[in-house]
């Protein structure tokens, strides 16, 4: 009897070069790679130009020096909270911020910088700052006029204020600027200068030479009302030229 033997049939594996899934593939890292090339490493998205939006020309200038430096960057690699971060600290009268891309070529940056409400200075007036509603000083002032400019004055000579830094709580600041509005619109009394001696005691030096306290914690409408009345009645503007003080920190008003 005859044994046959059963012939093994061998597959042949099919070529990779005709697996449509690798010439997927392929093409798919092709296109990657082509599109890398072109948004990273082409000229078509360097930046070229840096347009700057701002109402202080002085400020503008100062920005672009800084920021010219990302001329020549790839606009999707440029790192956009990094250059605010280092423009809001370099310049603290800065109060916003807005840097956007505007493809392909160029990035916008909108300034809204702090508009001053006062000055802040040293008793000896030797170093003033700029300060705004919310109690920043943001700026050194130089040659610039305060004429015209509600002054606070520091009763600390020499103490270091950081550009930026909080100085006054936004309600004293809107406190100060209530007195003075009244003071000068309803008792025509003209201020040289305001000194926050303590969270509660504020002193009001008049141009005529004399002071008024207010106890900060106190119906600040109330104490005005009373002095309106305490000029009006019992120190009118002839009576002032030796008046040293009124004191309005206390149920009872003390003037000398």
């Amino acid at each position: 009897m005859r044994r046959f033997r059963v012939k093994k049939r061998f597959k042949r594996k099919k070529s990779i070069f005709k697996n449509r899934f690798f010439w997927i593939s392929f093409f798919i890292l092709i296109l990657v790679f082509g599109l890398s090339y072109f948004f990273i490493f082409s000229q078509v998205f360097r930046i070229e130009e840096i347009k700057i939006s701002s109402t202080d020309d002085s400020l503008k200038m100062k920005v672009e020096e800084v920021i010219k430096k990302e001329i020549g960057k790839n606009i999707f690699l440029v790192n956009l909270k990094k250059i605010s971060k280092e423009i809001l600290s370099e310049f603290p009268e800065i109060a916003q911020l807005n840097l956007k891309r505007k493809f392909p070529r160029i990035i916008n940056i909108q300034i809204e910088t702090r508009e001053p409400v006062g000055i802040w200075c040293y008793q000896s007036y030797d170093k003033c700052f700029f300060i705004n509603k919310e109690g920043i000083i943001f700026k050194e002032i130089g040659e610039e006029s305060i004429e015209g400019k509600i002054i606070i004055l520091s009763l600390k000579e020499g103490e270091i204020f950081a550009l930026g830094e909080e100085i006054l709580v936004p309600q004293t600041l809107e406190l100060i600027l209530e007195i003075e509005k009244e003071l000068k619109e309803n008792l025509k009394i003209e201020i040289e200068n305001f000194t926050v001696v303590s969270e509660k005691r504020l002193n009001v030096k008049t141009n005529e030479n004399w002071e008024i306290y207010f106890n900060l914690e106190k119906d600040t409408k109330l104490e005005l009302t009373k002095l309106k009345v305490l000029l009006e009645e019992e120190i009118p503007p002839e009576k002032r030229r030796n008046l040293e003080y009124i004191d309005l920190r206390f149920e009872k008003i003390f003037y000398k």
